[in-house]
Order: structure tokens, then C-alpha cells, then sequence
């Protein structure tokens, strides 16, 4: 059985634009955040941010990640999810189904984007406790750091930070994937809201010009989420991939 590369990350974090590139790779099966109908739609679903969605057996834990290692039988998959779905599943048994790599970005950037479309999100939901958790197991697994890259390096410097990443993972350097063309992508539909619009216009990774969001300084619970998100990033970031 091939393991899955999987990509952990937080909410806003240049995640499916990542994803993007990968499915424009065209050598691996991606699949956008197969662990999110586990926890927000299945008939043991984790958070009631989706309560009103009928719960659906298929998108049980157990099913639902028997049917991942089974895509991987006899292809190449890829998954970006959000560690936040799984952390607390993270024994042994299912770390070893997985070739694990983490995407990060500064909260200061993430946050705003987040309450953008949640402006009544919970702590838990901005992910980056989790995700640490996560990391932290997969360290203690694999008996070494797993790949990490840092948003601000993959929108700034995409070449060099894809390149680090696809060595350390152990996939060939695609140049000709960062880029694609702008469309609506059914793939990533999932999920209600606005969450993916730029995505759909973008043509490869860039740093988004300001959007008029509500400034960390100006509200409350803005405040007093960086303060709880920030020593968890900061911990994650010592352990990124230098880009050169």
C-alpha cells in the first residue's frame, strides 16, 4: 500500500491553494479535507457548526478511513486536511497510514481572514492547538520532525518553498504545477460561504492584497484569540523548512 501524503494545516492558511497545486501535478489522487465530513457530518460528528446537515453513516470515522486506504491500494493519493478533524485519533495505527507534512500561517493573517466568514468562531476552531497536538504525535511517531512549511513562505517564495517540500516528502519537483488556470472548482465545494472566491480567480500563489478586514487591535475577540493561537505557532515555526 502506498502511504497518503498528507498535508495538516490550519483554517486560512493558503491550504487549498496548495491542494491546487497538487491536483494540477496530475500523479496523485487529492482529495480536499475527506476528515471534515467525519467530524461535521457523520453520525459522530465532533461540532455542531453544521447541526441543521442531516448526519450520514458513510462519513463515519471507521468507513470513511477504510475507504481512504483503499484509494491508496493502487494509486497515489493526496489529502489536505485540517488537523483539527483527527488529532485526538492520532494513535499509532493510523499515523502509519500517512506521510505527514504540516502547513502553517502567522495568526495575525489567518485570524481576520477567519472571522471574516465566522465572525462567532471558537477557539477550537481556529485549529492551531490542534494542529500542535498533531505535530507533536507525529514527531513522537516518526521519531523525527516532519516536514512544515510556513504560508508566508509559499506565497513570497512558491519555487523554492515547493521544491523544499516536494524533497522533503519524497515527490518530484512539478515547476510547471504553480501555476494554473482561474475557474470555479467543484472539488472544493463542500463546504458553504465564501471561503475559496479568491482561490477561484488566483492563477497560482501570491500574497493577497488587504482585504478591508476587521483589525486584530479593534475587537475583542480577536484579541484574545491571537493571544491563545500565538504560542502555538510560534512553537510550529521553529520547526519549518528554512527556504533559501
Amino acid at each position: 500500500m502506498n502511504k497518503i501524503l498528507a498535508l495538516w494545516a490550519i483554517p486560512r492558511s493558503t491550504s487549498t491553494a496548495f491542494e491546487t497545486m497538487m491536483r494540477e501535478r496530475g500523479d496523485f489522487l487529492v482529495l480536499d479535507e475527506p476528515f471534515g465530513l467525519y467530524f461535521y457530518y457523520s453520525e459522530e460528528r465532533r461540532c455542531d457548526r453544521y447541526k441543521e446537515a442531516e448526519s450520514n453513516p458513510a462519513y463515519n470515522f471507521q468507513p470513511l478511513f477504510q475507504d481512504l486506504i483503499n484509494k491508496a491500494q493502487n494509486q497515489s493519493v493526496f489529502i489536505k486536511d485540517m488537523g483539527r478533524f483527527i488529532y485526538d485519533r492520532a494513535d499509532e495505527a493510523f499515523l502509519s497510514h500517512f506521510n505527514h507534512s504540516f502547513l502553517i500561517r502567522d495568526p495575525a493573517k489567518a485570524l481576520p481572514s477567519l472571522f471574516a466568514g465566522w465572525p462567532d468562531f471558537s477557539l477550537s476552531e481556529t485549529a492551531y492547538a490542534e494542529l500542535y497536538q498533531l505535530f507533536e504525535a507525529t514527531k513522537a511517531f516518526l521519531g523525527k520532525v516532519p516536514p512544515l512549511i510556513d504560508s508566508d513562505d509559499l506565497v513570497q517564495k512558491p519555487e523554492a518553498t515547493v521544491k523544499a517540500y516536494c524533497d522533503a516528502v519524497g515527490i518530484p519537483f512539478m515547476p510547471q504545477a504553480l501555476k494554473w488556470q482561474p475557474k470555479v472548482r467543484s472539488e472544493i465545494l463542500q463546504w458553504e460561504g465564501c471561503w475559496h472566491t479568491y482561490l477561484q480567480s488566483s492563477q497560482g500563489f501570491k500574497e493577497k492584497e488587504k482585504k478591508n478586514y476587521v483589525r486584530i487591535e479593534d475587537n475583542d475577540h480577536l484579541k484574545q484569540a491571537y493571544e491563545y493561537c500565538l504560542p502555538y505557532y510560534q512553537k510550529l515555526y521553529e520547526h519549518r523548512l528554512r527556504i533559501n
